[in-house]
């Protein structure tokens, strides 16, 4: 599945950062697009750039999330590549995470991944062929200071993603898990702040310190159609070892930088 001219993509979450970013590579790539997202505005100008259809879509709602893959399924082919994108993020110490925020990360990032792949996935099977792509992190792999609800939501995803993997095995259809580490994308905006200090963190984050969401957007779909099972990305993903083979002092070595950076208060 190395071309992907004319072949069917979907994007959830593509009205900005890796969404958009994937939109234009598919694009480049010839694909036709269906793009998903709840910012409806936004979504629509991205959509017009590249001549893709755009549709709104909060994947909450399993009638929006229906209605999608519906739309899709009038098309002449099924969907070669379905890329599950859409996230949301709460930042703030574990303990005190508000109930409110931890259900509305875990029903757009866990429970909103799911529904996607539940619409999509049954004609890709049927077909035999395609590739999906959920976007998770590098905080799904690890516990990431500063972000336990995210963390925790992003640990589903790597788990629904690896399971889906196994069962998906001999359709034809392949899963690759995205664990990107720090990207600049809008995702900052779709994130709810209970630390100041992160926020600043990420107002003065280095450049050298991010991925870009195209770099990221080109190695994800070389990856989806390649098969890969994992990618992961950013100089983040180097301490996923280290945290399971020492993790005593991954605790302690993260937990200082995390002060240290504003990810966490403490002493």
């Amino acid at each position: 599945m190395r071309e992907l001219e004319g072949r069917v993509a979907v994007v959830t979450g593509a009205a900005s950062g890796i969404g958009e970013a994937l939109a234009h590579e598919l694009a480049r790539r010839g694909a036709r697009l269906l793009l998903l997202d709840v910012a409806e505005e936004r979504l629509a100008q991205v959509a017009r750039g590249l001549g893709a259809t755009a549709m709104p879509c909060d994947v909450r709602s399993n009638e929006d999330v229906r209605a999608a893959a519906d739309r899709v399924a009038g098309w002449d082919d099924p969907p070669a590549l379905l890329f599950v994108n859409a996230g949301v993020a709460s930042v703030g110490p574990a303990l005190t995470a508000p109930e409110d925020d931890v259900r509305w990360v875990f029903d757009v990032n866990v429970l909103g991944t799911m529904r996607v792949a539940r619409a999509f996935a049954p004609a890709m099977m049927e077909a035999g062929s395609g590739g999906i792509c959920f976007t998770a992190s590098v905080a799904g792999l690890l516990g990431a200071p500063g972000m336990p609800v995210y963390s925790a939501s992003k640990h589903a995803v790597v788990g629904f993603a690896d399971a889906l993997r196994v069962e998906l095995h001999s359709s034809g259809v392949t899963v690759t898990t995205l664990c990107p580490g720090f990207v600049r994308t809008g995702l900052h905006a779709a994130t709810r702040y209970h630390e100041a200090g992160f926020a600043r963190f990420l107002e003065a984050a280095p450049d050298w310190l991010a991925l870009r969401p195209e770099q990221v957007a080109r190695a994800a779909v070389d990856a989806t159609l390649e098969g890969s099972p994992q990618l992961a990305m950013g100089w983040e993903r180097h301490a996923v070892g280290f945290s399971r083979r020492w993790p005593r002092l991954y605790a302690r070595t993260a937990s200082a930088l995390g002060r240290r950076l504003g990810l966490v208060s403490g002493r």
